[in-house]
């Protein structure tokens, strides 16, 4: 099955080790499921860093299918800081006689918003939710490696599915009404944790916001992946308050924090900038030297680059032309990229 799913590259199943690790890779922390359109995806960052969200991607399967083309992708866009979040949610602002737009207090509290029909975040319980890494950063899918994944993908929810449950082999229930009296019960026995349409015992997904667990510490990868059963409870709790209670947006408690911060070094790091903040030159140094710098703004936009440094270990920015706010330098080096915040006060 898991072949059938992905079509990826055995580069793929090579490099699932690296991705699965404690703390070091993103995975998502909320999945929120409210009414009509009010849908999203929190994606939190266990490390200290920041990262550059351009090389992930958001995928849903539709009903569980083994292909996000009917469910759509969503690249993600902008940087996340260490031990933050960062919010996709639906992006529709106006309504259709089947489509509701999206609440704008909720729209107003992400980090991005998701495109046009379809997308990630039209989901209604009974879908699949990937988070991808391009490991090569040329959006090529061969090059894509599986770094959570909320459901079962190829096979695990039928069409008519109302939502991922939290038990299998049970009996559930559904009231028969006459007018406005409930004149019997129907009842059908489940399995695969899959409760059919109209049967009032509520799943865990439809409707219902989810929060994972602070002890968890990454992603569902390829080789982690549920072929059979996804047990909700394990991973994942339902967030207090209803349906469309939000108060858990844009914070995320993990056990990974403070396991850092009590493990972390204080060895001096290979970036320094200095002033910072600033309000013109900023000086950037860099041990063993760089090769081109870049700035970013926080929404992912470049506002500045250098190259062909060829190894220097001192350059300077001038951040005067620029209006207020946080920014992010990137430093291509012949070892890998660094990244560090500066502020332009």
């Amino acid at each position: 099955m898991r072949r059938i799913i992905f079509t990826l590259s055995a580069m793929l199943v090579f490099s699932i080790s690296l991705f699965s690790q404690d703390c070091t890779e993103l995975f998502i922390s909320e999945y929120l499921e409210g009414t009509g359109n009010n849908k999203g995806v929190e994606i939190y960052n266990p490390t200290p860093g920041i990262i550059s969200l351009g090389d992930y991607y958001v995928a849903r399967y539709s009903n569980g299918k083994n292909s996000y083309t009917d469910g759509g992708i969503t690249q993600l866009e902008g940087f996340i800081q260490g031990f933050s979040t960062h919010l996709l949610v639906n992006g529709q602002t106006t309504s259709t006689e089947t489509s509701p737009a999206s609440d704008p207090e909720l729209r107003a509290m992400a980090q991005q918003l998701d495109h046009d029909y379809p997308a990630p975040t039209y989901m209604n319980g009974n879908d699949a939710i990937a988070l991808f890494k391009d490991t090569g950063g040329s959006g090529n899918v061969t090059d894509f490696v599986l770094v959570d994944l909320f459901g079962i993908v190829g096979g695990g929810m039928p069409s008519d599915g109302a939502g991922w449950a939290a038990f299998t082999n049970e009996w559930v229930y559904k009231n028969i009404w006459s007018n406005d009296s409930i004149i019997g019960r129907d009842s059908i026995y489940i399995s695969n944790f899959i409760v059919p349409n109209g049967y009032y015992w509520l799943p865990w997904s439809s409707n219902h916001s989810l929060v994972r667990k602070p002890g968890v510490k990454h992603g569902v990868t390829l080789e982690q992946m549920p072929e059979i059963e996804f047990d909700v409870t394990m991973e994942w709790d339902t967030v207090p308050g209803g349906v469309d209670v939000w108060d858990s947006l844009n914070a995320h408690t993990c056990d990974c924090e403070v396991q850092t911060r009590v493990g972390r070094q204080s060895a001096g790091e290979s970036l320094k900038l200095y002033p910072n903040p600033a309000s013109g030159i900023v000086h950037v140094f860099m041990e063993g030297g760089m090769e081109e710098i870049s700035l970013y703004d926080m929404a992912g936009r470049m506002v500045f680059q250098r190259t062909g440094l060829q190894g220097v270990a001192t350059e300077e920015i001038n951040l005067e032309p620029l209006g207020k706010g946080v920014y992010i330098i990137r430093i291509r080096t012949g070892e890998g990229n660094y990244m560090k915040k500066v502020i332009r006060r």
